[in-house]
């Protein structure tokens, strides 16, 4: 099971055998490294449609790899899904030859599969995990360039907390929280474990009842009806539409 607490990375490559190593060797040990959860479709056990099961893997995670080796067309599929949602894939591939011109004159990791190329693969992988984690805002991807040069819909990035939440009116244990957590945007938020969270002591009921106004205001959950129960369970009182549109305000 994912830790909610972690950033998530989802990977999108071919399933055979061979590329078992990559996988296992590299793509999932550096995520490790950098406190990231990994993981394919294949590992998801629960019945139910595969195809939802990666558009939700896609959605929720921070991080993309797509190994672009033997051009599968599930992987391009994929791809493409995860274009549409924001500036969040790293692509890798062995050979030049698997990369289409519609994508190739954006930045792909090449790699050879023996000892010596799965260590460079690793190394530069590392660094393209940090350099992505500090810029989602950047667009990475043809459809993100198109999106934002025409100035329509806002190009899917990070919101800082600070420019949507007057936090110096925050109660001191949110505060805490946010400063503990390295909470510095909206989509921050959707880490915390609020069961687990519910069981620290000092974090009281009217930081509780703060916390999950601007989980609600912002619908930065991953499954409503988990965080209804949720709220309903701990009889927590969501703040008034009033109280809702104040958390907006800009200062």
């Amino acid at each position: 099971m994912k830790n909610k607490s972690k950033k998530k990375c989802f990977v999108l490559m071919p399933f055979e055998n061979k590329f078992k190593e990559i996988y296992t060797e590299v793509y999932k040990t550096t995520c490790s490294d950098n406190d990231i959860d990994c993981w394919r479709v294949d590992e998801i056990s629960r019945p139910g449609s595969i195809t939802r099961d990666i558009i939700e893997g896609i959605l929720d995670a921070e991080i993309i790899i797509a190994d672009l080796t033997t051009k599968n067309p599930n992987v391009f599929y994929e791809l493409g899904i995860a274009h549409s949602t924001g500036n969040k894939t790293i692509m890798t591939a062995q050979s030049k030859e698997d990369v289409p011109f519609d994508v190739a004159a954006y930045r792909v990791i090449f790699y050879e599969h023996t000892l010596t190329g799965c260590k460079r693969l690793k190394e530069k992988l590392d660094l393209a995990i940090k350099e992505l984690l500090a810029a989602l805002n950047r667009t990475s991807n043809p459809l993100q360039e198109v999106i934002a040069s025409r100035g329509g819909f806002r190009v899917k990035g990070r919101t800082p907390i600070i420019n949507e939440i007057p936090i110096t009116s925050l109660p001191k244990a949110l505060r805490n929280l946010f400063e503990q957590e390295s909470i510095l945007y909206l989509e921050d938020l959707k880490r915390l474990n609020l069961t687990e969270l519910s069981k620290v002591e000092g974090f009281g009921k009217t930081s509780m009842a703060q916390l999950c106004t601007i989980i609600s205001q912002y619908e930065l959950y991953d499954d409503v009806k988990e965080f209804h129960n949720f709220v309903i369970k701990n009889k927590i009182n969501l703040h008034s539409n009033k109280m809702a549109y104040f958390l907006k305000r800009k200062y």
